[in-house]
């Protein structure tokens, strides 16, 4: 079996590295390119990180998964679940090269927090991951901390545009340290699979678009590049979403109060946000007295998200605004809406009405802010179906859809955010059976299956995308080779189920977290 390494870089695209690319600043990834065969990966509404690292891994859009955004609202008992690795219980590429009798690692996985333990090296990935119990061997953690200076965040995490020069070189050296641990992991643990990805880059692009900062890492992801471009490897690189330049910032819940479709009070949090007392405020101070790297370690994502951020209130507080009585629809970003409504009729005409509105909205370089509004059964399809927002809109490139509540304009220009997420990403792929060409876009949901018949394995029925035929030189074993599918794993052998293929010591532990019933 051809070793197999997929690197994911989080909201690359060509568009992005195109010039770079043309004045030599980035000569692997040119080679690349020229040699193998290159285009769009669309991802699933909204292109975000999570689900859409999942949707890759899975080979499974969001209703197969029911993981849609960072959160999930749950307007009937007025509450909000954010998800981790634990919501998430279907089989992945890593599966089932396991389940051929071979070795896989995963680097830095969005979502795979906590990990779960694999045959082979799992290294938990962010945003959400702490900064301890992260690997699966546990004593794997210890190595690469020791090894390499392996973090799953920066010792200082950035938070503006306008952070330090020394915030931006951590995350550079992050993304440098990520790929030189996985290769390391490749050679010295005979996997047959690797997947990496450089979450942070997106971090860079948020902030600075395509400044100076964003280039330069850019440039060490590309020198990191050497060993596996002239390694004797099959070869992806793919990213969750692409990215573009901001011109318009787009507040959903305060369009909804202005629009009537939502109405707020007063809370502890929106309170905090009137007095200026935000999260990255909290962190500035925190980290101008030298203690960040102390402090940030011991205090759990959900505290700090208790706190507003510089655009207002978010994620579980700001359902603690909400006048439930008076309000029919709230909004997530990036395009999620949540109605609010006692029966089916009521529900239809909320939406029409909703759907009516967002298309009339222009946004601030004149063009229409939507490009399409959207039922959940439109864009989605599978058992978590239910548990999908009630309206999806596809937001027109340069538009970023924030969450927060509280006061302030609706529409903005860019400020902190410069660059937002986009649905057209990148994937190339390159080895001895590839043939060098410009393919047509693909869905991200595409590259598991691909990848599976290229290792030589069996892709499973469940999975919501096929193989990508074209990419393959003609008369090479892959192109030449049918297309085989398998039932998938946890249905593979008859009278065992998922929980029976982990050991016993990763089941008790799943079970302790919720992951198995």
């Amino acid at each position: 079996m051809e070793r197999t390494v997929v690197i994911g870089l989080d909201g690359g695209n060509w568009p992005l590295i195109r010039e770079w690319m043309s004045e030599g600043r980035l000569p692997n990834l040119r080679r690349l390119h020229e040699e193998g065969a290159a285009g769009v990966s669309r991802s699933h509404l909204p292109p975000v990180t999570c689900p859409n690292w999942k949707c890759y891994a899975s080979g499974k859009n969001p209703g197969q998964l029911g993981v849609y955004w960072w959160e999930r609202i749950d307007t009937e008992n007025r509450s909000m679940h954010l998800p981790d690795a634990t919501d998430f219980r279907t089989p992945e590429i890593w599966d089932y090269v396991n389940d051929a009798g071979e070795q896989a690692g995963v680097v830095n996985l969005p979502m795979s927090y906590p990990p779960r333990e694999i045959d082979g090296a799992m290294v938990a990935g962010g945003p959400r991951s702490r900064e301890r119990d992260y690997t699966k061997p546990d004593e794997l953690q210890g190595e690469l901390e020791e090894r390499f200076g392996y973090r799953v965040h920066p010792e200082n995490v950035l938070t503006s545009n306008e952070g330090s020069d020394r915030e931006v070189e951590m995350v550079h050296d992050l993304l440098r340290t990520r790929l030189r641990t996985a290769h390391a992991l490749l050679e010295e643990r005979d996997l047959s699979f690797l997947h990496v990805t450089l979450f942070h880059l997106n971090v860079l692009q948020h902030y600075f678009w395509n400044g100076p900062e964003t280039r330069r890492a850019w440039e060490i992801i590309d020198e990191e590049l050497e060993p596996f471009v002239e390694g004797d490897y099959n070869l992806v690189l793919m990213s969750d979403h692409g990215c573009t330049e901001i011109h318009t910032v787009f507040y959903v819940n305060r369009w909804l109060e202005q629009q009537g479709y939502l109405q707020t009070k007063s809370s502890l949090s929106s309170r905090l946000f009137d007095v200026g007392i935000t999260q990255e405020r909290v962190a500035s101070l925190v980290r101008s007295v030298g203690l960040e790297s102390y402090i940030r370690p011991l205090i759990p994502r959900a505290i700090i998200e208790r706190f507003p951020n510089d655009e207002g209130v978010v994620r579980e507080e700001k359902l603690e605004m909400v006048d439930w009585e008076g309000t029919t629809a709230i909004g997530s970003g990036q395009g999620l809406v949540y109605i609010v409504a006692d029966d089916e009729d009521e529900h239809a005409r909320i939406f029409e009405s909703l759907k009516r509105d967002l298309e009339a909205e222009t946004a601030l370089d004149g063009g229409p802010l939507v490009r399409s509004v959207n039922h959940p059964e439109d864009v989605y399809s599978g058992e978590y179906l239910d548990q999908a927002p009630d309206l999806i809109f596809d937001q027109q490139p340069g538009v970023h859809t924030g969450e927060a509540m509280g006061d302030g304009a609706v529409m903005t220009e860019p400020s902190n955010w410069r660059g937002e997420n986009i649905v057209d990403g990148m994937v190339l792929f390159h080895g001895p059976d590839v043939n060098a060409t410009d393919i047509d876009p693909i869905r991200i949901t595409d590259i598991a299956p691909t990848v599976l018949h290229w290792m030589g394995l069996d892709v499973p029925s469940d999975m919501d995308g096929s193989v990508v035929s074209e990419i393959f030189e003609a008369g090479s074993d892959p192109a030449t080779r049918e297309v085989r599918t398998r039932r998938p794993l946890d249905a593979a052998e008859e009278g065992r189920d998922s929980s029976e293929q982990l050991s016993e010591e990763a089941q008790n532990r799943l079970e302790d977290i919720g992951y198995l019933e």
